[in-house]
């Protein structure tokens, strides 16, 4: 179940789909996963304070991230052969789901999905928004050739195998979810599908969709026809990935959590204890689990954060698996801009992912303050006096890969501006600076060229302003060009942020941190060499 913003009701609407399931199954059959999606209000507290009465495993995290990266979560953490998605607001009859496995398991399909459209269905919700998803079902019909009337409604049962093959390639972190599961799906052979009636009884409150989602559906589904159908990126990353297995739960390692103590209430790992000992350095040492989870001071873990991680272990070439940033809601204006810098394409290239979702890959270079590593290799980084920039480099340079994996997520505050920010741009620029001079270039990709390439290039363009000559219009482009890419990096801001102040103080900051990062970069590619890793 995903929720956003719950409310007053969250816990009791979660006891009545957990009740309406169970009339239908055994109680041992029934698993009940709620993933707070970054809830700003008390959802998260009040669920943890009723967790044990309802029996269910909470994931929470700080950021709003989307409907579809919330329900991609549950998927991967549940355990069962068949898995429900259900919208926890109580539109949709619940109690449908027992017959939905039942059909899904007799027929052996792929999925069983509700459909507003079904003859059978009991529908009541307003004539525009009808008009609106037979408009979105033809154009979905057109691009993908689903043989589906409705994709949209929050009511749908999926097989294990779907959830292994199919949810670690999903991207869409909003509305359009839904239609990429079922056509990423059934472009990769797992099209069984049926559409059963549902009971919708819409509320006309909470769920409506304003026109800026409809825009960025209409966006996503656009660019799920791009890469399914052009770029294959499903298909290319399908390879990569292969086919993600929950390890059983009784070969599930013991992990040491290393930090904040409070932070093992939130998380969803059954096999877990909190290392004691006065410092992060003896904490490590005097933990008993073979994986540590080292949070970094201040930090705080989304649920399934340990959960999430443990699955890369079991490849023995995996030594530590690290996650994006996340920073939290609510921030003050100087670390809200720094936030709004670090996940832009502009301002952050290839630290991007670390404060955005990202893709699945292997690393060579990352910061490592929160990380769940292998003890034994910790310990010895420990003993060479390898601190947590330079732990995944020093992994690498002994064979040894680091997993980054979009699937869970730390919340914790950037450096504010201005120092702050600035010296840490320019240490993580120096570092890839030497990184790229040890690789002799092979290290740098296009992220990091958005971090190098228009900021160069606005240099370049003035230059050639103050030659004059035939160069200035050249150079009045570049000037130009730099300037439209900030406009519309601040326009961006203001609307992910939903703040004005920060959409205007976002392109000064952006140039800020541009010179900070040539500058870095530029003491590293000229400094000294020294070994990756120290």
């Amino acid at each position: 179940m995903p929720v956003f913003n719950g409310g007053d009701e969250i816990v009791d609407n979660v006891g009545v789909i957990q009740r309406a399931v169970a009339e239908g199954l055994r109680a041992e059959d029934l698993e009940v996963i709620v993933v707070s999606d970054g809830s700003m209000d008390d959802t998260a507290e009040r669920l943890l304070e009723a967790r044990a009465d309802l029996r269910i495993r909470l994931i929470h995290y700080d950021r709003n991230l989307g409907k579809g990266y919330a329900v991609k979560l549950g998927a991967l953490a549940a355990r069962g052969d068949w898995i429900a998605l259900v919208d926890a607001d109580l539109d949709l009859d619940p109690a449908a789901i027992p017959a939905y496995v039942d059909l899904a398991r007799r027929e052996g399909l792929d999925f069983a999905i509700g459909s507003k459209r079904h003859p059978d269905s009991v529908v009541d919700y307003p004539p525009s928004r009808r008009v609106a998803s037979w408009c979105y079902q033809q154009l979905n019909r057109a691009l993908f050739g689903l043989d589906v009337r409705d994709t949209q409604v929050g009511l749908k049962v999926f097989s294990r195998d779907v959830v292994q093959e199919v949810m670690p390639l999903l991207l869409v972190k909003q509305f359009a979810f839904d239609l990429e599961l079922l056509a990423v799906a059934t472009a990769l052979g797992r099209g069984r599908i049926r559409e059963l009636p549902v009971r919708l009884d819409y509320r006309y409150s909470g769920s409506s969709l304003g026109s800026a989602a409809v825009v960025r559906a209409l966006v996503d589904t656009a660019a799920v026809f791009y890469r399914l159908r052009i770029l294959r990126t499903y298909q290319r990353k399908r390879q990569l990935l292969g086919s993600r297995q929950l390890p059983p739960l009784e070969t599930l390692p013991l992990v040491s959590l290393v930090g904040d103590p409070a932070a093992v209430d939130l998380l969803d790992y059954p096999c877990l204890e909190v290392a004691a000992g006065g410092s992060r350095e003896e904490a490590a040492r005097a933990a008993t689990g073979e994986v540590l989870a080292v949070l970094a001071p201040g930090a705080r873990p989304a649920g399934n954060w340990v959960s999430a991680s443990i699955p890369y272990l079991f490849e023995e070439d995996v030594a530590a698996v690290v996650c994006p940033t996340l920073t939290p809601h609510g921030v003050p204006l100087r670390q809200g801009v720094a936030a709004a810098v670090l996940e832009s394409r502009l301002g952050a290239g290839s630290r991007r992912i670390r404060y955005l979702p990202g893709n699945v890959r292997t690393l060579g270079d990352h910061e490592a303050a929160s990380v769940v590593v292998r003890r034994a290799e910790y310990l010895e980084a420990l003993e060479r006096g390898i601190a947590g920039d330079r732990l995944v480099a020093w992994l690498a340079g002994r064979g040894k890969r680091t997993i980054y994996t979009p699937d869970s997520s730390v919340s914790l505050l950037p450096p504010p501006l201005v120092r702050p920010h600035l010296a840490a741009t320019a240490a993580y620029a120096r570092t890839r600076g030497a990184v790229a001079r040890a690789s002799r270039g092979a290290s740098l990709s296009g992220s990091t060229a958005m971090s190098v390439g228009p900021a160069a290039g606005a240099v370049a363009g003035a230059l050639l302003l103050l030659a004059g000559g035939r160069g200035h219009r050249a150079g009045s482009l570049l000037v130009l060009a730099y300037a439209a890419m900030l406009a519309i990096s601040g326009l961006h801001a203001a609307v992910r942020f939903r703040s004005p102040t920060v959409g205007l103080l976002q392109p000064p900051a952006v140039i800020a941190t541009h010179a900070a990062y040539l500058s870095g970069f530029l003491r590293g590619l000229l400094g000294p060499s020294s070994p990756p890793g120290g």
